[in-house]
């Protein structure tokens, strides 16, 4: 790392209004050129090892100030959509003679694919939705509480 690249980190440090992952960003830098072993800048900044690499990778890809400039990135788009919270309140509505008389998160997620609402969907995220939908709902029926 050239000197002018050192200057410019420190000056970036100072900035004010920088989020942590901002700063975490910047002393990767600065302790991977103080000769900090990967292992040792992750405690340091309580990362992971992997993390530390990620970021030195990042940095000799794209060079300092694209580096520090990267905005974070979006995950996966949610599975959750309007239609299948829809499905899931209408099972909170409603209990159906052939539904079973607990539900597990697994279940739940099996029947939202079986019955066409998504492709696929994690049973976490599934108990997530019934949470938050069980709040709108005070007398949602017992079965269907996240099990």
């Amino acid at each position: 790392m050239s000197a002018a690249e050192q200057q410019e980190l420190q000056h970036y440090l100072l900035l004010p209004g920088l989020l942590r992952r901002q700063t975490n960003r910047a002393h990767t830098l600065l302790d991977w050129h103080a000769g900090l072993s990967a292992a040792e800048s992750a405690e340091h900044l309580a990362m992971t090892e992997g993390r530390v690499y990620a970021l030195r990778r990042a940095y000799q890809r794209q060079g300092l100030t694209a580096y520090l400039n990267t905005q974070p990135r979006g995950g996966a788009p949610t599975k959750l959509t309007p239609a299948v919270e829809a499905a899931l309140l209408a099972l909170l509505s409603r209990r159906s003679a052939d539904a079973p008389r607990r539900w597990t998160l697994r279940q739940l997620a099996t029947y939202l694919v079986a019955q066409g609402h998504t492709k696929s969907i994690c049973p976490v995220t599934v108990g997530k939705a019934l949470q938050r939908l069980q709040q709108l709902l005070p007398a949602a029926p017992a079965g269907l509480r996240a099990a």
